[in-house]
């Protein structure tokens, strides 16, 4: 449990930690940026350095205060929302909660100055004279442009799945790289008979609301989201954390434990509870940045095929999930939680050599006790 939500919590901290290194920054180069359009000024006169030390120190509250309460609040609470009214209403509240810190901020710096108490009718005047200067409604502006660019890049962020946003502004993924890399493909059971059942608009909200629930599970692990193909969900991680704690083991029985707990609702709303099928498989794999005109991140190679025949073939075994010998024997799974049984040597379709394929017997994985996904109920 506290390994589950500390995990969530560090990628959030993450987040918060980059709004305040750019904001913070920002603000020292826009105070700057502002003097600079002034004849003679110089970075000795008083004026300047007291401007400058403002202005950062209240980019650097503002990051903390706006920042944290964007990353930890207001972004859980539009995730059901379209992307443009969470975008005008988290910039609107971001952009009021910055002229706040602001103004507080230029009243704690003018008492410190003065000697007074922040309080006092002359430091109150004092600050709120200082939106008389033209320059500095241009600074509120620049700062409210700087939190709708901010949460547009906490969007696209998501989108791109966490970590991945830096690394292609480092040109990390603008030459195609070999990499090692497990992933898991976990496709819905009998997806086609739900989908008839449903109906086409009822189907899309019933796979939102299953694949809103297993990303918890999913974050908890140090998985990551790599896309949704129709009914099906594909995952990965890096080598070094897919085996740390059998995380890559450990997601699917959380996943699953979920579910379970979860059929309620979906009976409920929907009539049937979703069930699902995994295969696991490791390798190499390209990964690059692809497209003109709409661009993405893939992975490609044998290991991403394998994978989909391993999970393809998990009906014809009458088995939840399957993973490749390959995977199996670099696991270090946990004494008396997880027990491989080996279901054979079987040739998968479009392959010429054999794979060895394993599953669990039974998994004595403790109950997961999350908060249940962030599906509405």
């Amino acid at each position: 449990m506290k390994e589950q939500y500390t995990r969530r919590f560090r990628l959030k901290l993450n987040q918060l930690f980059w709004i305040i290194v750019w904001w913070t920054l920002l603000g020292a180069l826009d105070a700057l940026g502002v003097y600079s359009l002034s004849a003679g000024w110089s970075v000795h006169d008083p004026g300047v350095v007291r401007f400058v030390l403002f202005n950062t120190l209240s980019a650097f509250f503002s990051s903390i205060i706006s920042g944290g309460f964007l990353v930890f609040f207001l972004r859980d609470r539009f995730t059901m929302k379209s992307f443009g009214f969470a975008l005008l209403i988290s910039s609107f509240v971001i952009s009021v909660l910055n002229f706040g810190v602001f103004l507080l901020t230029h009243g704690v710096l003018l008492s410190i100055r003065y000697g007074q108490n922040g309080l006092d009718p002359e430091v109150l005047a004092r600050s709120t004279s200082l939106f008389d200067q033209p320059f500095y409604i241009k600074i509120l502006i620049f700062w409210s442009i700087v939190a709708f660019i901010t949460t547009i890049a906490l969007h696209v962020n998501e989108k791109y799945g966490q970590g991945v946003l830096i690394k292609m502004l480092l040109g990390h993924y603008h030459r195609p790289r070999e990499e090692e890399r497990i992933f898991m493909f976990v496709d819905i059971k009998g997806s086609t008979a739900i989908a008839e059942q449903l109906g086409h608009v009822q189907f899309f909200n019933f796979l939102n609301d299953f694949f809103r629930d297993v990303t918890n599970p999913i974050v908890d692990t140090a998985g990551e989201i790599y896309q949704y193909v129709g009914d099906e969900i594909v995952i990965s991680w890096d080598m070094k954390r897919g085996l740390n704690n059998a995380n890559c083991i450990r997601c699917f029985f959380r996943m699953q434990e979920l579910i379970l707990r979860r059929s309620g609702f979906y009976r409920d709303k929907y009539g049937v509870a979703p069930e699902f099928k995994a295969g696991l498989h490791c390798g190499v794999v390209t990964t690059g940045e692809i497209g003109v005109i709409k661009k993405d991140i893939v992975f490609s190679g044998d290991t991403m095929n394998t994978t989909a025949r391993i999970q393809a073939v998990c009906n014809k075994f009458r088995v939840r999930m399957l993973l490749s010998k390959n995977l199996l024997e670099k696991l270090d799974l946990p004494p008396l939680q997880y027990h491989p049984k080996r279901v054979g040597v079987f040739e998968l379709k479009g392959k010429k050599q054999l794979v060895e394929l394993y599953t669990f017997e039974e998994a004595m994985e403790p109950r997961y006790v999350g908060d249940g996904g962030i599906s509405a109920t």
